[in-house]
């Protein structure tokens, strides 16, 4: 007679197997961006989306958390101007709500297949989504949450500026030439770091790092910048850091600020867009690989530390 058929179960056997053992999956990662925002020829409009989208499944594979999905909707710090440039974006309370209903559903998946769903890191590709981050315990009380991270925290500089020094230091050598210093380029790296903004050198480079960035259309962009700096601006009123809504003023600056107190560092960037390489957009690839890289680390090791 025929052995009797077995059964081979490894149902609670495979923990410790891969590179993550018992962390795999004990985190779920959710990202958000902005669906639609301009940022210049050069961008996607969804290039806030793609950056979060990108982050977080890199952290997923990092640290072994479950990347589950894209939460779609946006808000914005300079409501409801900002609906000038990025037309999709709702007011904090109503994203706040959406979120809860989003992550909800997606919890309650997790809960039916009897895989953990109690700690969450929500990761933005939008500096726009940072009020969302004042309804944390609201989220996580709602939901019921063990733990909720929302991210990139404003925090994130300061605890890392070591690091970042480090790795900053280390690209301008790589980068040095016969032609141009470490030291100079230093320079021009951490310029262009301090003055982030939106849609300046900064994001571009990040852009690049993702391969979305259109070189044609860049230089088509910088053609006119050159050619007549504020008639640039007023056709692509995104680019540095919101630089033509900063000029048009009105309730542009009202809400923004005046340049007196920059707070988001709008002001700056267009400055900086102004005067770091002639009005010339200049992205640094291996800057947004840095970058990228750097927070992927961070909250990577910062997941499985909790």
């Amino acid at each position: 007679m025929a052995d009797k058929e077995k059964e081979i179960s490894l149902d609670g056997k495979m923990d410790d197997w891969g590179p993550f053992g018992e962390n795999e999956g004990k985190w779920l990662i959710f990202s958000i961006g902005n669906p639609q925002e301009g940022h210049g020829l050069a961008l996607p409009r969804i290039m806030d989306d793609l950056f979060g989208q990108r982050i977080a499944h890199l952290i997923s594979c990092k640290s072994g958390a479950r990347y589950v999905a894209h939460i779609p909707w946006a808000t914005d710090n300079f409501m409801p101007v900002a609906s000038d440039w990025a037309p999709k974006v709702i007011p904090v309370d109503e994203l706040v709500e959406k979120v809860k209903y989003f992550l909800s559903y997606h919890i309650e998946i997790y809960k039916d297949m009897g895989l953990p769903a109690t700690k969450i890191l929500i990761f933005s590709g939008h500096g726009g989504n940072n009020p969302l981050g004042e309804h944390l315990e609201s989220i996580k009380n709602d939901l019921k949450l063990e733990k909720l991270i929302i991210a990139p925290s404003d925090d994130l500089a300061d605890e890392n500026m070591d690091r970042i020094l480090k790795e900053i230091e280390s690209l301008s050598e790589e980068l040095a030439t016969e032609h141009e210093s470490s030291r100079k380029i230093k320079r021009k790296l951490l310029k262009i770091l301090t003055t982030g903004g939106h849609a300046g050198h900064f994001e571009h480079s990040t852009a690049a790092a993702l391969g979305v960035l259109d070189e044609e259309k860049l230089n088509m962009m910088n053609e006119e910048l050159e050619k007549d700096f504020e008639k640039a601006l007023q056709k692509w009123p995104p680019i540095g850091g919101l630089g033509g809504f900063l000029m048009a003023g009105g309730k542009y600056v009202e809400v923004i600020g005046p340049k007196e107190k920059d707070e988001h560092g709008l002001w700056a960037c267009l400055k900086s867009l102004r005067k770091l390489d002639g009005g010339r957009i200049s992205p640094v690839k291996e800057l947004g690989e840095l970058i990228i890289n750097l927070l992927v680390e961070y909250y990577s090791e910062l997941l499985l530390k909790e």
